[in-house]
């Protein structure tokens, strides 16, 4: 599975939140081939290149045609939530649903 975390400038809160979305697949124990971040603006034109993107939630319609060929985007309301990383994956089929973390 191919990740792409974006923000709005992808310097600062990019890296965060790749290393928080890397520690709840490994807590999950979901295989992924690897996580990549970057600005919105080139998320744009590389989104179809990933299986998933996560992204605040004002930004995923911005990916619409990407999730029409089967990339599955994430939008998130706090992006540097560790429950909410877990939660989305959870409602997206893509982690298992634990009793706690709903």
């Amino acid at each position: 599975m191919k990740i792409l975390v974006t923000c709005a400038h992808g310097t600062s809160t990019g890296p965060i939140m790749k290393n928080k979305v890397e520690l709840v697949l490994q807590e999950f124990e979901i295989p992924f081939e690897k996580i990549d971040y970057c600005a919105i603006v080139k998320a744009k034109d590389i989104a179809e290149q990933y299986d998933v993107i996560f992204c605040a939630t004002s930004f995923a319609s911005l990916f619409k045609n990407a999730a029409a060929k089967g990339t599955v985007v994430i939008g998130m309301r706090n992006i540097l939530s560790l429950e909410e990383i877990r939660l989305r994956l959870q409602n997206a089929g893509l982690a298992p649903n634990t009793t706690g973390m709903d």
